[in-house]
């Protein structure tokens, strides 16, 4: 029989860990969407009714980031105060009426951290890059839990981005 060289497992082994690296990095984005995105078949006035109750947490704000019916920026209200309390989760509520599915996702702030740069948000069918909204994670936590954007789209459909 003859004697396999060491080069040969060395590949062999690198090879298994690769693939075994690659499935660990599926089950953790399943994971991820498991635990930080939910998705609800719902009514317009059941839709609505949970957008208020968010809205309501933050009564006496205007949203950070202000957006036009197609989503387009308009303006940003960042003349507001720092806050000393730091939020640790970006919230994001989306109501599609066409299909009647509301769209709640969490992101933790860590991982905002990780990946700001170059990230884009989908809004009314139009993606807006994170500097096209002149926001940073920075301006995030110095303003403390927060509304961002509360956008509602020509079509009906309406998202609410908060910091919590």
């Amino acid at each position: 029989m003859a004697k396999v060289k060491t080069w040969v497992w060395v590949v062999i082994a690198i090879c298994v860990i690769a693939v075994l690296s690659v499935v660990a990095m599926a089950a953790a984005g399943l994971w991820f969407a498991k635990t930080h995105i939910q998705v609800q078949s719902v009514t317009p006035v059941t839709a609505t009714s949970e957008f208020e109750r968010v809205r309501q947490q933050f009564a006496t704000q205007k949203p950070l980031i202000e957006l036009d019916a197609r989503g387009r920026f308009l303006h940003a209200n960042t003349d507001r105060p720092s806050s000393d309390t730091r939020p640790d989760t970006l919230w994001v509520l989306a109501f599609n009426p066409d299909d009647g599915r509301v769209v709640k996702v969490n992101i933790p702030f860590w991982m905002l951290r990780l990946k700001l740069r170059g990230s884009r948000i989908n809004i009314g069918g139009r993606d807006l890059d994170m500097e096209d909204l002149k926001l940073t994670v920075e301006d995030l936590e110095r303003y403390g839990p927060t509304l961002i954007i509360d956008q509602v789209g020509r079509d009906g459909e309406r998202v609410l981005v908060w910091s919590q």
